[in-house]
């Protein structure tokens, strides 16, 4: 923080008031910046020896930017601090407090311009089987608990997760499509939190979307909102099964990754966690997943994860 207004300073901005903002689960550190002209900014500041992830993290932001995608504009960057545009304080969590009518249409809009764009000259490289496996041994880690009988056949089911999504058709994924990323700006919606997105599965962000936070309350009928989905991003026969895996991975992932930030000691996550289980398990029931996974999402969501 304190060396966040020089760098500002030192980039031709003339910063007034910097409001700490409402992070992600990185260690980023984000702030509104209001200027001396009255317009506002946000600035990120990354950890100590986060130069290089400051610099990929704009390479992706200008890939996009080149592309149309609806994420907050680059506007300048020096070491370790980016600033971009400032989109305003309505996610789509506060927006569903209103019930807007045209929220879903909005949304739907969105993903499919993530979904339509290629992914031609994306920094990032494509998802892939190992990086899923690696993702789900979070959640061996923090909700399994260590010796457990049922370790090898747990490890053998969510092999044989990744290895499916691996196999799924693929788009453009923004990776963290849920409505704390997502902003009610200028009449459409549009994404933060897009630095991972990459190609990956395609029905992923959808199941982000649906099962994730306040997004399970987003549509009256999920499966409705699916199908249209389905028809409008030309997904391939075999989505509805692919959504369920996409969703019992995301879903396990989340799990993992807040219960680490509880023990991190970075506690707001945990209010997150019975709601996630609970979707997660509904997907995994659908999948016929070992009763021990089932067994670890319900400690999970009563509190008792480690």
């Amino acid at each position: 923080m304190i060396e966040l207004v020089p760098t500002l300073a030192g980039l031709g901005l003339r910063p007034v008031t910097v409001v700490p903002l409402a992070g992600d689960a990185s260690h980023r550190l984000v702030f509104r910046v209001v200027l001396a002209d009255g317009a506002s900014v946000v600035a990120c500041l990354y950890p100590d020896g986060g130069d290089g992830q400051a610099a990929r993290d704009v390479e992706v932001q200008r890939w996009g930017n080149g592309r149309g995608l609806p994420i907050p504009r680059h506007l300048a960057c020096s070491g370790r601090v980016t600033v971009s545009q400032d989109l305003g304080d309505l996610d789509l969590e506060r927006v569903l407090r209103d019930g807007r009518s045209e929220l879903l249409g909005a949304v739907l809009d969105t993903l499919a311009r993530f979904q339509l764009c290629p992914a031609d000259g994306l920094p990032p490289p494509p998802f892939d089987g190992p990086f899923w496996r690696r993702e789900l041994a979070v959640f061996e880690r923090f909700a399994m608990p260590d010796g457990h009988r049922d370790g090898p056949i747990v490890s053998e089911f969510l092999d044989e997760l990744a290895r499916r999504l691996a196999a799924h058709p693929s788009r453009l994924v923004h990776r963290d499509f849920h409505v704390n990323n997502l902003f009610w700006h200028a009449g459409a919606v549009w994404a933060v939190d897009f630095q991972d997105m990459r190609r990956g599965p395609d029905t992923y962000d959808a199941a982000s979307l649906l099962r994730e936070r306040a997004g399970v309350g987003l549509a009256r009928d999920p499966a409705r909102w699916l199908a249209t989905a389905a028809s409008r991003l030309g997904w391939p026969e075999g989505w509805r099964e692919r959504y369920l895996e996409c969703a019992a991975q995301r879903g396990l992932k989340v799990v993992g990754t807040f219960l680490r930030l509880k023990a991190e000691g970075r506690g707001r996550y945990a209010a997150w966690v019975a709601d996630v289980a609970r979707q997660a398990e509904a997907a995994l029931r659908s999948l016929a997943s070992p009763p021990a996974v089932v067994e670890a999402l319900r400690r999970a969501a009563s509190g008792a994860g480690v």
